[in-house]
C-alpha cells in the first residue's frame, strides 16, 4: 500500500525526494500526516466587552444634587425622632403624582440627606460602583458641623443607617430597588472611608429624574428641617404652583394633630425661604380661605428658566393655532 501524499506537495516534489533520500520521503511523509490527522487548533477566545462606565451627570460646585424622588417624596421627613426612630417594613412613603417610594428599615430625616447629598457629590467625580474614598473629617466640615468625637459617632451613624435601609423607587416607569450605600470600609486610626454606591442608582438620574439645591441656601436654613423639605421640594419645580398645606405637610413627613400648628409652621418656613439671608423665594402668598399657599422663586436656575421659555413658546403657538372665531 503506498503512503498517502503529504498535504501540500505535488507528485513531482515527493517523486524527487523519493529518488534522491527514500528515508527522507518516508520521515517526511510520517511527519506531515500527523499534521494533517491533528485536531484543530481551537478558536481563539472572545474577548468580554469592556465594562461600561456608569457616571452621575456633573452638577456646579455650588450646587448638591440628588434624583427628583428624594425631594418630591417624604423619604427624608421633616421629623425629629425624640422617642427613638420607628423601624418600617416596607411601608409606603407619601409622594407626589408619578413617584412610588417604599421603604424599609430605620427611618431617615433630613440630617441623613444632608450627608448623603455630600457623598453623591464626591460620587458624581467617579464611576459609580467604585470605591469614594474620604475623611470623616472632611465630610463634617462640609456640613459645618463640629468634629469632635460625637459628631464622628453621629456620621458613622448615618452611614451605617444609609447602608442597611432599603429602597424602592419608581419613577418615569424606572424602578431602583437595593440600598442607597452598597457597603463601605473604615480606618480607625486615620478614620478615613471608603464607600460603594451601586451603579444602578444611576438610573434614578436619567431623563432629567433628578434636581440640584442651592448649597449655601441650604445651609443658611439651620436646623429648620420643615424649611429644608420645602427648600428642595420647590427646587424641582420651575416655578411652583399653589399647594395646598396639606401636600406640603405631607412631602415634609408631618403629621401634626394640631393643624393650625402644622399650618404656622409650614408658614414659618416659608417666612424662612423669604430672608434675606437665605433668599431662595421673592416671596409667598396664602390663599383667601386660607388652604393654599403660592410660593415664588427668587432666581430660577438654568434648566428651570429653559423650561418656562419652552412653556411660554408652546403656549403661543396653541394660541396661534386656535381657529378664529
Amino acid at each position: 500500500m503506498s503512503n498517502p501524499k503529504p498535504s501540500g506537495m505535488n507528485d513531482d516534489e515527493l517523486a524527487e525526494i523519493r529518488d534522491t533520500n527514500p528515508k527522507l520521503a518516508n520521515t517526511l511523509e510520517s511527519f506531515l500526516a500527523l499534521g494533517r490527522d491533528a485536531p484543530p487548533d481551537p478558536p481563539t477566545p472572545i474577548q468580554p466587552a469592556p465594562a461600561k462606565v456608569i457616571q452621575l451627570p456633573l452638577w456646579p460646585e455650588a450646587r448638591r444634587a440628588a434624583p427628583n424622588a428624594f425631594f418630591r417624596s417624604a423619604l427624608f421627613p421633616a421629623l425629629k425622632f425624640k422617642e427613638g426612630r420607628p423601624s418600617l417594613k416596607r411601608q409606603r412613603i407619601y409622594a407626589v403624582g408619578g413617584i412610588d417610594v417604599f421603604f424599609m428599615g430605620e427611618r431617615f430625616d433630613q440630617s441623613d440627606l444632608d450627608v448623603y447629598l455630600e457623598l453623591l457629590d464626591l460620587a458624581h467625580f467617579h464611576p459609580l460602583g467604585t470605591e469614594c474614598g474620604f475623611a470623616a473629617h472632611a465630610i463634617l466640615k462640609r456640613l459645618h458641623h463640629a468634629t469632635g468625637n460625637a459628631n464622628h459617632k453621629w456620621l458613622h451613624s448615618v452611614l451605617l443607617r444609609t447602608c442597611a435601609a432599603l429602597v424602592e423607587i419608581t419613577d418615569h416607569k424606572k424602578t431602583y430597588f437595593g440600598h442607597l450605600i452598597e457597603g463601605g470600609f473604615k480606618d480607625e486610626l486615620t478614620r478615613h472611608y471608603r464607600v460603594t454606591i451601586n451603579p444602578k442608582f444611576a438610573a434614578l438620574f436619567g431623563y432629567g429624574m433628578w434636581s440640584s439645591i442651592d448649597r449655601e441656601q441650604r445651609r443658611a436654613l439651620g436646623r429648620n428641617a420643615t424649611a429644608k423639605c420645602l427648600h428642595a421640594y420647590y427646587s424641582t419645580h420651575a416655578p411652583p404652583g399653589a399647594h395646598s398645606f396639606e401636600t406640603l405637610a405631607a412631602i415634609a413627613g408631618l403629621d401634626d394633630s394640631n393643624k393650625r400648628r402644622q399650618r404656622i409652621r409650614i408658614i414659618d418656613a416659608h417666612k424662612l425661604l423669604t430672608s434675606e439671608d437665605v433668599g431662595f423665594l421673592s416671596d409667598y402668598t396664602v390663599s383667601e380661605d386660607g388652604s393654599t399657599i403660592k410660593a415664588h422663586i427668587n432666581n430660577l436656575t438654568p434648566s428651570q428658566a429653559r423650561h418656562i421659555a419652552k412653556k411660554v413658546i408652546r403656549q403661543r403657538r396653541e394660541r396661534a393655532q386656535r381657529p378664529v372665531e
